[in-house]
């Protein structure tokens, strides 16, 4: 399960072997089927061939570049498949012509894994129309995504920011183990977290909880983080 949405099916259109590896990796950890097209004649031709529910495309790519491919889609196809742009372009006018042409997200190089989970997420979510629900809960704990408001029992949490974005993921998917370097590349997406950081914030989730009853926070050493609903 991502971490917005349920899984879909995702195509990656990139010609870099390495930020297709990387997030073929990361995107199917988030329980998606991820197909690679290598060059925008490759795209081209899946999208002809296959359904997709996210498209996720590079601009400068072989043989066809992004924006020929973005055309095939929304004029010759005639598709509204939602599609993040990953591009090196970050000029205004490359953004606004993408736009324009029926890009629905545009995302520039470098980026976080992260960040193109959650925008894929948030994209298939509003094509099928799918909805976070506005409480989440495990067990006791409960939170309220509109008033930010942290509960166990009838018992108030009251929670650093950090402490409610790691909260929030946990939440989402209660006795999935959340990976270490997701946590880490949510709270810190444009910096390298030193070795101790994110055991500290983990330390003061655990702590907050613990005072108010709520003890399923757990360790799952080696690998990350889940919440046990009690």
């Amino acid at each position: 399960m991502s971490v917005l949405a349920p899984s879909c099916r995702v195509l990656v259109v990139e010609d870099d072997a390495t930020i297709v590896a990387n997030l073929v990796e990361y995107l199917e950890m988030q329980k998606h089927q991820v197909d690679v097209a290598y060059d925008g004649m490759a795209a081209i031709t899946r999208l002809s061939a296959q359904t997709y529910d996210v498209v996720v495309l590079d601009l400068g790519l072989p043989r066809a570049d992004g924006q020929r491919v973005l055309a095939h889609l929304r004029q010759t196809l005639g598709l509204a498949t939602p599609v993040l742009v990953l591009t090196a372009r970050d000029a205004l006018a490359s953004k606004l012509e993408t736009l324009g042409a029926g890009a629905d997200d545009y995302l520039t190089k470098p980026f976080s894994l992260a960040e193109v989970a959650m925008r894929v997420a948030v994209l298939h979510r509003r094509a099928t129309g799918a909805v976070v629900a506005d409480v989440l809960r495990a067990g006791s704990l409960r939170m309220d995504r509109r008033t930010h408001e942290v509960s166990v029992g009838e018992t108030p949490v009251h929670l650093m920011p950090r402490s409610m974005q790691i909260l929030e993921v946990l939440l989402r998917d209660p006795g999935r183990v959340v990976p270490r370097h997701e946590l880490e590349s949510l709270l810190w997406p444009d910096d390298e977290p030193g070795p101790d950081a994110l055991r500290s914030q983990i330390h003061l989730l655990r702590k907050a909880l613990t005072q108010v009853g709520y003890p399923g926070l757990e360790t799952v050493h080696g690998v990350g983080y889940r919440l046990i609903c009690d």
